[in-house]
């Protein structure tokens, strides 16, 4: 069965009916990107995919293709001249566990490409198609800063449609820390347990911990540590054993959840607004 959701899944007359019953297009943003040895590469743009799909079914309202680009680095972020000095390296280390946006098998885009797409993209849904309020999920860090940049830089709106920008961790940093802190977890770390649940709740063939045994499997970037320590920007083996169905769950739910919750929210308000102009030009 078709998901009534999905804007590739959608006839035109279909698309135009559910644009009328919710005026709402929703868009995630992230890139293809290491989240260590036991994870899915497409994490990112997949986490906020999910999640705007699952806020579609409370909503309504439209979700784009999930989009596999976004920038490394923070603002100004990552140009195109330093991913083409990055290239130009060869068998450049981990570090001491501070990760680097050109680490294999991960493709980052420039900030010149990401700011023009996702503007592009902006204008294309408010201009050309519309909508009345567009809900950009930037569910990879520099993404997520990126969008509400843009969104900062454009009022909150653009040709008359509201711009909701949200990141990864907006709706759920209360649940992971409380967890973290009844577990012992030091540090919510890129790649870390949060974002492994968040994988294995979206599909269970996304984390496999069998890849974390150096013995077995080569690992691109040295073995993890047992325990967290001083300085320690990636995960722990420890970390990842503490891993359970049921906080994945609870983290993906309860966030799905919360967004819903925030975009009726706002797209009731706006809609009240809009209806007010319309009565005072009656």
């Amino acid at each position: 069965m078709r998901n009534m959701h999905k804007y590739e899944e959608l006839t035109p007359i279909e698309f135009d009916r559910e644009k009328k019953r919710a005026s709402i297009i929703y868009a995630a943003a992230g890139p293809m990107e290491y989240h260590e040895e036991c994870n899915a590469l497409g994490i990112d743009p997949l986490k906020g995919y999910e999640w705007c799909l699952a806020a579609a079914e409370t909503t309504g309202g439209i979700v784009f293709p999930m989009i596999p680009f976004a920038p490394g680095g923070i603002t100004p972020f990552t140009s195109a001249e330093e991913l083409r000095q990055r290239r130009q390296l060869k068998n450049i280390p981990f570090g001491e566990y501070l990760p680097q946006p050109h680490i294999y098998p991960t493709v980052i885009s420039s900030r010149e490409v990401c700011r023009a797409l996702y503007l592009e993209l902006l204008e294309t849904f408010s201009e050309e198609l519309g909508f009345k309020l567009c809900v950009f999920f930037g569910s990879h860090g520099p993404a997520g800063a990126m969008i509400q940049q843009l969104t900062a830089e454009l009022g909150g709106a653009i040709h008359g449609m509201e711009v909701m920008a949200v990141g990864s961790l907006d709706y759920n940093r209360d649940i992971i820390e409380k967890y973290y802190a009844e577990q012992g977890i030091k540090r919510i770390n890129h790649g870390g347990l949060w974002e492994t649940a968040i994988n294995y709740a979206i599909h269970e063939d996304y984390f496999h911990p069998e890849y974390l045994d150096a013995e077995k499997y080569p690992q691109h970037y040295g073995s993890l540590k047992e325990e967290h320590f001083e300085g320690c920007l990636r995960p722990t083996l420890s970390e990842y054993r503490k891993f359970t169905p049921s906080f994945a769950k609870e983290l993906f739910e309860v966030t799905a959840k919360r967004f819903a919750a925030d975009v009726s929210a706002r797209y009731a308000r706006l809609m009240e607004g809009n209806n007010s102009d319309e009565d005072k030009k009656a």
